[in-house]
């Protein structure tokens, strides 16, 4: 971007140029990262670097298997967008270096490893949007730039909360003494390589840095001095418990306040805790999740906060429509995989059924919303309302199949709709409408135009041997294999609906969405050709260019996706599995074949009180002294076991 400020604003064709060198750097990293990249579950990339010492706020970035295919997807999106605005005459300087400061709050916010730095990326990318919209759009942009800007700002300050809650509740002093020794406990667990790789280099005579092995094992020191002086005192906390384990010692693990995802993960048994409100008792953990889920809902967007996003398609110039449906509605859900499911897992098997439950209610709302639209933008940004209603219902699945489709789904999602609205631009740029009442025949006209428009048409409805159907057939392999929502989980679960009946439902979204795209592309190219449109050339070099990478990605990731399921596996059975034990569940998928596990379980007679409002006072505390006593476990319990 401040290349960008450098180049003289008459000198456009050298803005655009530098712009667009600007964006391949995102996009060579990305395809470096689709061949390089060993997805272990772990943190890769890893950087950090102090911030804020006080508040103990880092500048930290890195990638694991969620972020991944995030990150390549918006280098190549990224890219083509900023190609595709070589069209833009309007205040050219001013429109490339928002479109970089876009890009570059995006990736942040799949990089970012602390929530701080994560909630400071996210409202990055608001205001560049405002004004790409608000000046570069349509005839109704100001009230579409508004509509958005606003809908996001409420989602933001909804994170806020949760950003300060979290922040407040991360040193254990709002939780139980019961759950802060299992969260001191799983902090010593982090801290175990770290202690082991000591012994041997000290045992091997070897000189030994602290503050290189613990950035190695990806740990930061609390922003205490007493412990940025002195390392070999805070390590010792560690080795003290390691050779005694014993209260005194378990008590001295520092467990300072922190906004590193990895340790609010680690620490997600401090949000198991109540507290009042307005006269009501609350469940911490239950709220905050609603609050996250109401954030990153409208982001996605999920029903019935999707009604900003027709308006900003519409309103949008051609590039950043591009980005805001490729790019901009995966981070709703990747905030799911990043921060709602792990802090607070509880939540998220509570919350399963209801997720996707609204996850259906997209699919087949945005289907019929798009089969009544003649406006071409407006078909594909309310199919992109329906198709993120599978993200959703492969995550709320909790199972292996249905969250790997979830992410596959943003990504093949994220270059099929990319390549719509390309396409959609390129018409508009030369009919000056997109009514599809008012074409006819255009394939005769524009045989290249009709073939790509029909590849991404036919991604889009996930037709076998395009990447589309892959992603949607994992979700509902996933989604159908569920167990969540099961009578026999009791309280586990908010409501007890199976998600069987839940994919059945789902999968007539399939028919209505080859319904209104087949009618669409009917209306569009067959019949007669209309006489005004015969002069109309066909897909110019730079349309190509902007469009055949897409298409070589559809249709290579249809027929080979295991490149693109490698680059995510991994993480999400280390996401999944965090979730479930948080929960006591040992897994998600029902056998097939077999009668479940827990069918001859008892199931309590008597219904737990939700996790959302408590109804009653905790009876008695335990000690904290007896608490420490009790090492807690990590193992998986049956998933009877665990409702009781």
């Amino acid at each position: 971007m401040a290349a960008v400020f450098c180049v003289p604003s008459k000198r456009s064709n050298i803005v655009k140029t530098v712009a667009s060198a600007a964006a391949a750097v995102p996009l060579l990293i990305g395809i470096y990262m689709f061949f390089t990249f060993n997805d272990d579950g772990k943190i890769h990339y890893y950087e950090t670097l102090p911030w804020i010492g006080g508040l103990n706020v880092y500048y930290k970035l890195g990638m694991d298997g969620i972020s991944a295919p995030m990150v390549v997807l918006s280098g190549l999106v990224g890219f083509i967008s900023v190609v595709a605005s070589w069209g833009i005459e309007k205040q050219v300087k001013g429109y490339f270096a928002l479109i970089l400061l876009l890009l570059a709050g995006m990736n942040g916010v799949f990089c970012a490893t602390d929530f701080f730095l994560f909630y400071v990326f996210w409202e990055l990318m608001l205001l560049p949007m405002y004004f790409l919209i608000g000046i570069w759009g349509g005839p109704k942009r100001v009230y579409a730039a508004i509509k958005f800007f606003l809908y996001t700002m409420a989602g933001s300050v909804l994170m806020l909360v949760v950003l300060l809650a979290a922040w407040y509740w991360s040193d254990g002093s709002y939780s139980s003494p019961e759950n802060v020794g299992k969260a001191k406990m799983a902090v010593y667990e982090n801290h175990k390589e770290v202690l082991g790789e000591l012994a041997a280099q000290k045992s091997a005579g070897t000189d030994v840095e602290i503050a290189d092995l613990l950035k190695k094992h990806q740990i930061d020191l609390p922003a205490s001095k007493e412990y940025k002086d002195n390392l070999l005192g805070y390590i010792q906390k560690f080795k003290d418990y390691d050779s005694h384990p014993s209260n005194t010692t378990l008590a001295a693990i520092p467990l300072e306040r922190t906004f590193d995802l990895m340790q609010l993960k680690i620490r997600y048994d401090l949000f198991r805790g109540s507290f009042t409100l307005f006269g009501w008792e609350f469940g911490f953990a239950a709220l905050m999740f609603i609050f996250l889920y109401i954030a990153f809902a409208i982001k996605v967007p999920v029903f019935p906060f999707h009604t900003w996003l027709p308006w900003a398609h519409v309103e949008a110039p051609t590039a950043i429509s591009v980005i805001l449906a490729g790019i901009l509605l995966k981070m709703g859900v990747y905030g799911f995989f990043r921060i709602a499911y792990p802090l607070f897992p509880t939540s998220a098997v509570y919350f399963a059924v209801p997720i996707a439950m609204f996850g259906v209610f997209n699919i087949i709302y945005g289907a019929c919303c798009a089969m009544a639209q003649d406006d071409l933008k407006k078909i594909v940004a309310y199919s992109s309302v329906s198709h993120m209603g599978y993200c959703m219902l492969g995550l709320a699945a909790l199972t292996k199949y249905g969250m790997t489709g979830s992410i596959l789904q943003m990504f093949n999602h994220g270059t099929s709709t990319s390549m719509m609205f390309l396409l959609v631009g390129v018409i508009y740029d030369r009919a000056h409408h997109r009514d599809v009442n008012k074409f006819g025949g255009l394939a005769a006209q524009l045989p290249i135009y009709a073939g790509i428009f029909t590849v991404a048409l036919f991604a889009s409805m996930g037709l076998p041997g395009l990447s589309g159907f892959i992603s949607e057939i994992l979700v509902f392999l996933g989604a159908f294999n569920s167990n969540l929502g099961a009578r026999d989980l009791g309280a586990s679960s908010m409501l007890q609906i199976s998600f069987v009946s839940l994919t059945i439902v789902s999968a007539f979204g399939v028919v209505l969405t080859a319904g209104y795209l087949l009618w669409m592309m009917q209306r569009v190219f067959f019949g007669p050709l209309n006489e005004k449109y015969k002069g109309y050339a066909d897909l110019s070099g730079r349309e190509l260019f902007t469009l055949v990478p897409l298409v070589v990605v559809v249709i290579a990731l249809g027929v080979y996706p295991k490149p693109l399921i490698d680059l995510t596996q991994k993480s999400v059975e280390v996401l999944q599995q965090h979730v479930l034990r948080g929960n006591g569940i040992e897994f998600a998928e029902r056998h097939v074949g077999e009668a479940p596990a827990h069918a001859a379980a008892t199931v309590p007679s008597k219904k737990q009180p939700s996790p959302m409002i408590k109804t009653t006072s905790v009876a008695a505390m335990v000690e904290h002294g007896e608490v420490l006593a009790t090492a807690p476990t990590n193992e998986p319990k049956p998933i009877a076991e665990g409702a009781r």
